[in-house]
């Protein structure tokens, strides 16, 4: 059993780390929030070489397996016979607006011979614990290839600050009735706008 004064002073410090001094824990991709929490991950700008060993997350907080190659904007060829559609998509930038991030995906043919395919895009912002966290994706659409406004999908998330940040468009098409390459290109870019 504690004394007076020891049982005080136990008391004044587990107050101190309850109260104001919530403790560094070890950043994880569980902290998928990007809370202020010292020592949590937070958006940022990815540096340089930080491809080769960032995970991405889905909207969940899972892991997903990407299979990107280590620079934005190229994939691994896949081994699967089929045929090869290019997946168009911009760079994420601030939307119309100003008030969200946004990007869009669209598709051509390559060599398919179907003319029609199921086409989304995904928003992905990348934090200080190296993941890049899925922020929105649009509604699957099936889609003639050409691109254009009404041959599109567009992913859009509100932003919270202004901060610079970079982000990475994702767009993924599947040829109706058709065996395609599961190509999953990537276009990364800086934007003022932040989600916590």
């Amino acid at each position: 059993m504690l004394t007076g004064k020891l049982r005080l002073t136990a008391i004044a410090v587990l107050a101190s780390l309850t109260i104001g001094g919530a403790s560094a824990a070890p950043t994880t991709a569980s902290d998928r929030n990007g809370d202020a929490r010292p020592g949590a991950a937070v958006p940022g700008v990815a540096p340089s070489g930080s491809d080769a060993s960032a995970v991405y997350l889905d909207s969940a907080g899972r892991a997903m397996d990407m299979d990107v190659a280590e620079e934005a904007g190229t994939a691994r060829q896949p081994t699967a016979i089929g045929c090869t559609p290019v997946s168009g998509r911009d760079n994420p930038h601030r939307s119309g607006t100003g008030v969200a991030a946004s990007s869009h995906g669209w598709w051509k043919k390559g060599n398919c011979s179907n003319d029609r395919a199921k086409v989304f895009n995904c928003l992905y912002e990348w934090f200080t614990d190296n993941t890049w966290r899925q922020q929105a994706c649009s509604e699957t659409k099936t889609l003639k290839p050409g691109g254009g406004s009404t041959h599109r999908t567009a992913a859009r998330r509100d932003c919270r600050g202004t901060e610079r940040t970079s982000w990475r468009n994702h767009v993924e098409v599947d040829v109706i009735g058709e065996i395609d390459t599961g190509e999953k290109p990537m276009n990364q870019s800086e934007v003022n706008c932040r989600v916590y």
